[in-house]
This record gives C-alpha cells, sequence and structure tokens, in this order.
C-alpha cells in the first residue's frame, strides 16, 4: 500500500523514500548522546577527585527561557528551557570550575493531512510531530573573586552539540465500498523519531551563585548560543536561566 507525504512541511528534509520509518540518525544521535554524557561525568569527576582546593563536585537543575527561530515559521519564538548539569570541583582557589549540561526544549506540535480518492477509494492521511531542541554542552567557567563575598559572579565559554528531533506519527486509511452500500477501513500507523538538523556550536556564559547552605546555592544565568546551525535551521540566541545546585 503506497503513502502519501505531507505537504507544506517547510522545516522537514525531503525523504528519500515516501514510506516513513524509523530514522537511523535519530537511533545514532540518542545512543551517541548516552555514551557522551556517562563519558564526561566519569572524566568531570576524575578530574574533581584530581585537582587539589576548592569546593567539591556539584549537581544542578536549571528551568528558564530561551529565545530561537521557529523551525515552522522561521519567526522568533521563545521556549521554555529545561537543564541538568554536572559540575567539577573549583580549583585554583576557588576561580574555576567545568560544567557539563544537557537541556533542551519542546518546540511544539505539528499537524498536516491529505483526504482524497482515487478509484473509489477514500483516502486519508494524518501525519503528527512533535518537535524538539537538545544538546549537551561542555563549559569553562571563572569565578573573578573566588568564594569570597555573599554572591559570586562568573562568566564562561564553551563548545557543545545538539539535536533538532522530530519524533512523528503517520497515521494512514483507505476507504472501499464493497459491495455497494458496506463499506471497509483498512488502517495503518507508523511512528518514529528522525534527526532533521544537528551539530557543534559554541556559546558564552554568564552568571551569579548565592550560597545558602554551606552545600547548596542559588543560580542565576544568562546564555548565548552562536553557529547553532544546520541544515538550514539556526537556533542560536539568548537563553535565561535560574536554578539551584547541590555542592558535596
Amino acid at each position: 500500500m503506497a503513502q502519501t507525504e505531507s505537504i507544506n512541511r517547510r522545516w522537514q528534509k525531503p525523504k528519500q523514500n515516501p514510506i516513513r520509518s524509523f530514522s537511523k540518525d535519530g537511533v545514532v544521535a540518542i545512543n551517541l548522546f548516552r555514551i557522551g554524557i556517562c563519558s564526561a561525568i566519569v572524566l568531570l569527576f576524575w578530574v574533581s577527585s584530581c585537582t587539589a582546593g576548592g569546593s567539591g563536585p556539584g549537581l544542578g537543575i536549571k528551568v528558564g527561557a530561551q529565545t530561537i527561530e521557529s523551525p515552522i515559521d522561521l519567526e522568533k519564538t521563545t521556549r521554555a528551557r529545561y537543564e541538568l548539569e554536572v559540575t567539577s570541583r573549583r580549583f585554583c582557589a576557588n576561580h574555576f570550575d567545568f560544567a557539563l549540561t544537557f537541556g533542551g526544549s519542546s518546540l511544539g506540535s505539528f499537524t498536516d493531512g491529505y483526504v482524497g480518492g482515487d478509484d473509489g477509494v477514500l483516502i486519508e492521511d494524518t501525519f503528527t510531530d512533535d518537535l524538539y531542541l537538545l544538546d549537551l554542552r561542555l563549559a569553562a567557567r571563572l569565578y573573578p573573586f573566588g568564594a569570597g563575598g555573599g554572591i559570586r559572579p562568573y562568566i564562561g565559554a564553551g563548545i557543545g552539540y545538539f539535536w533538532f528531533l522530530d519524533s512523528w506519527e503517520d497515521e494512514y486509511s483507505d476507504t472501499v465500498e464493497d459491495p455497494p452500500g458496506v463499506f471497509h477501513t483498512l488502517t495503518e500507523s507508523q511512528e518514529g523519531t528522525d534527526t532533521v538538523a544537528n551539530g557543534f556550536f559554541t556559546f558564552v556564559a554568564a552568571g551569579l551563585t548565592m550560597p545558602i547552605r554551606s552545600n547548596f546555592e542559588l543560580l542565576f544565568e544568562l546564555q548565548y548560543d552562536f553557529d547553532k546551525q544546520d541544515s538550514g535551521f539556526d537556533f542560536g540566541g539568548p537563553a535565561y536561566m535560574f536554578g539551584c545546585r547541590f555542592r558535596f
């Protein structure tokens, strides 16, 4: 049974095969992310354990918003962003640390479809897509005043890798009348995840931490991503984050 392609999917890369299947690129991206984050966590804690001085490694949670170009209408949009951060021990008299962060946003849902007839057969094809932007980033951060004072400003920069993912579901059905007055409907559905765009990018960050207890701090952070582009999509721009961090 042949399937029809969705129309007006301006953010979607053309497919050579009109029958949609689970993307190998999506599987590879997810597997690479799992391997990368596990390896980076081990590396960060190894660096922390081998570095004298400074506070212990930490785990942080951040929520906020980022302003990017919508992949659907190419207009600026602001989306909620969530991050999980693993932080190394602060070293060099509490002036430096490293941070590995996994974060992302939902870019909304997109629905398209086709209804038509062919030789007495009613054809209905509906596409439902949930779009996500995920990234993994590694930053080096400088605390100019070390551990002194109640509020500790910092600046940082680093490199990251992003994935623009399309989690899709395709439901196809055709209805025939045989014999006259009796209708039969056959429905098929497929689902999967495609990596529409991905690549490396650079970013800068600036923020403040406010110690609440010896091992707990609040934080405010501004991030800006550069060259976060691939396949005609540009996801660069600012993100404003608020969160907390536990130091061990």
